[in-house]
């Protein structure tokens, strides 16, 4: 355990990047094995990393990433029954980071200038996404709405985690680029899946991924370590 929290971030980069690497080969088989390590090796550092005290405190961290892994499993599926589920998975993920950033800071709208221009960024990019996809989602335009609605909270309530005192410099560091990351592969993963159908995106839809569960996962460490 002691090399995993030392190396876990290390360790991390290495599978992902190895998972890029399959991707770009077409190495179907080690693209969903390499995948399938990462948000499990990603809890195991989180529980090597985090204080034994704080285990209850990081229970909608572990939460996030078992509906992240269950989103992943189902996301390697072919299908629109399996794309659905998988998104709801990761509806599961987004839910689980909003209690766990609203357990460190409540709202307070008398400093919500974190939480407005979170709101005017997210709402740029979402009209974005929906512009160029919006032709070509079918029955999936209300579900992508909800989804975009539900992590675009998630995202606000980490810019509002800079309201903490104590969190703020975790929040600047990791929180808000984890969030950002998230739904810049969201938002590439449905350009991707709706228009564009590329393999290089493919790549930078997972590269965008993990770094965010990484910065996220270290983030919530971190945070367990100095409450």
């Amino acid at each position: 355990m002691s090399l995993i929290k030392k190396y876990g971030v290390i360790i991390f980069a290495v599978l992902l990047l190895l998972h890029c690497v399959f991707i770009y080969i077409g190495e179907t088989e080690l693209r969903t094995i390499s995948k399938f390590l990462l948000i499990p090796f990603l809890a195991l550092y989180l529980f090597a990393a985090s204080p034994k005290t704080q285990a209850g405190y990081n229970l909608p961290a572990y939460a996030g990433l078992f509906f992240a892994f269950l989103g992943d499993v189902l996301l390697s599926r072919s299908g629109e029954q399996f794309f659905l589920f998988g998104m709801l998975a990761f509806i599961g993920t987004h839910i689980s980071n909003s209690i766990y950033f609203l357990k460190i800071q409540k709202l307070d709208f008398s400093k919500g200038r974190p939480m407005l221009f979170a709101a005017i960024i997210l709402l740029i990019i979402s009209s974005e996404v929906m512009n160029k996809t919006g032709s070509f989602l079918g029955d999936f335009k209300v579900p992508i709405m909800l989804y975009m609605a539900i992590i675009s909270v998630m995202a606000i309530l980490a810019a509002n985690t800079i309201n903490h005192t104590i969190t703020k410099q975790l929040t600047i560091r990791y929180f808000i680029p984890g969030a950002g990351f998230f739904v810049l592969s969201d938002a590439l993963l449905a350009l991707n899946k709706f228009l564009y159908h590329t393999a290089s995106l493919d790549i930078l839809v997972m590269l965008t991924y993990g770094v965010a569960q990484c910065l996220l996962v270290v983030g919530f460490s971190r945070r367990g370590a100095n409450r």
